[in-house]
């Protein structure tokens, strides 16, 4: 019984062996294989959504899969294409469509609008909406232009960025964040001084919108100062 229990035991080792084998063999020649059989290759390559990334880039992601359209997947094709572009690609949808030609394939590509664009160092960032930071030599500087030493001051106080650029009515041509204060020229020409970008909240903002409404101020080389708690300073211009 001894004998026959120890028999059992190898065989049971023996097979799982061959097996791993097998899968080992299978998963070795299988992308060979798919890789030169015609029935795997793209026919046709349609690609919607581009602005700014030129196509050839997402050809050239494409070839790196050996135009197989069954091992292209998003996941990977958006993580390559952010890597060639800075990041500047939101989303990647894929669909496989079966023609009497054959397989074409139909990329839906998202980019990342820019809000804004940041300058530290001469180095160019972009904002999107939801704050995520990335850089694309394709895309056209967008304003507001935002200068800072510190990139992390604007990645932790962009909501607060945000929604002085919107209560502003996005006129703001020039931002410059410091740990000190928060200096904005709107297109016209106006100088606006503030708190430090972590200490802006949604009351100075407004006190600043309200200036506008109720003193109707002159938009001619004049300064808003609105360090003062409680106190807003209009230097230069004349009340209309």
């Amino acid at each position: 019984m001894k004998k026959d229990g120890r028999r059992g035991k190898w065989l049971g080792y023996i097979l799982s062996v061959l097996w791993l084998f097998s899968m080992g063999l299978s998963g070795f020649f299988f992308p060979y294989f798919t890789d030169n059989i015609e029935f795997f290759k793209i026919k046709a390559l349609h690609i919607e959504g581009l602005k700014t990334i030129p196509s050839e880039i997402v050809v050239d992601e494409i070839k790196k899969f050996k135009n197989n359209w069954l091992f292209i997947d998003s996941t990977t094709l958006l993580k390559n294409l952010n890597s060639r572009t800075g990041n500047s690609v939101s989303s990647v949808k894929i669909d496989r469509v079966f023609s009497s030609r054959g397989v074409e394939l139909k990329i839906f590509i998202e980019e990342r609008k820019p809000i804004i664009t940041v300058i530290k160092d001469d180095i160019v960032y972009f904002f999107d909406k939801d704050g995520t930071v990335f850089q694309s030599q394709y895309m056209k500087i967008a304003k507001p232009l935002v200068y800072t030493h510190d990139i992390e001051l604007i990645k932790k106080n962009f909501s607060k960025l945000d929604m002085l650029i919107e209560l502003t009515g996005g006129n703001l041509g020039e931002i410059y964040i410091t740990n000190l204060n928060t200096v904005a020229y709107t297109e016209d020409g106006l100088k606006i001084t503030m708190p430090p970008i972590f200490l802006l909240d949604k009351r100075v903002v407004e006190k600043l919108t309200n200036v506008f409404k109720v003193y109707n101020i002159d938009m001619n080389t004049k300064e808003l100062d609105l360090n003062m708690e409680g106190l807003v300073i209009i230097r230069g211009g004349k009340v209309k």
